[in-house]
């Protein structure tokens, strides 16, 4: 079809993108990893422990008022229970969308170093945060949002960078952008009456099925 044709013709004259992956994203791997470490063993111990010491086990995250009271549990317990939890739970919840992002975004070596940093502040105040959380003092780690904005805001900045030279900027490149998409819209159009047409006999086929 003409509209494929076209698409096949701009995707081919788009050349490949070849990255190298520079020493500096070591630095990057080893923030990732000590966000690993930090969820999965330095944030979980506490929470292993006060599971033991209150008797709430896996897979409850958070006991109801019932097993508190069925476990007879003080009120300074089952906040430092809480507390403990909420502070592993929150960073999971945290690394589920910053690792990709931090990962990826440090792959490109104009920014390597930059994104190695900004995640270097990210991991260095989740743990205070981490920490704070046993004490009640969370606040101390909430400047870890600047190091995880910056990353964002790289790969955004970045992500325009990248695609900016295949962005259609004449009116004959725009339309060979869209003129596929158009041609599925017509072809879609042009079946509806058909598939109008046809509504009564599916409604009276369903009624027969049915027994109406």
């Amino acid at each position: 079809r003409k509209g494929e044709k076209r698409m096949s013709e701009a995707e081919a004259s788009s050349p490949p993108l070849t990255l190298t992956m520079v020493p500096e994203y070591g630095y990057v791997l080893g923030v990732a990893a000590g966000m690993f470490t930090l969820q999965q063993l330095l944030l979980l111990l506490p929470v292993i422990r006060q599971r033991i010491k209150t008797g709430i086990h896996a897979p409850t995250l958070y006991p109801r008022d019932v097993e508190i009271k069925k476990l007879n549990l003080s009120d300074e317990q089952v906040k430092a229970y809480m507390c403990a939890q909420r502070a592993h739970q929150n960073l999971v919840e945290f690394n589920s969308a910053f690792l990709p992002l931090f990962l990826a975004t440090g792959l490109i070596p104009a920014i390597t170093r930059k994104v190695a940093l900004a995640g270097a502040w990210t991991l260095l105040c989740r743990f205070l945060m981490g920490v704070g959380y046993q004490f009640n003092m969370r606040h101390i780690g909430a400047l870890y949002s600047l190091g995880s904005f910056y990353i964002l805001y790289l790969a955004f900045t970045q992500a325009y960078e990248l695609v900016k030279s295949e962005m259609p900027t004449t009116r004959e490149e725009i339309l060979i952008v869209l003129q596929p998409h158009v041609d599925v819209l017509k072809e879609h159009a042009a079946a509806l009456p058909a598939h109008i047409a046809a509504i009564p006999k599916y409604i009276e086929a369903a009624r027969a099925s049915v027994g109406f």
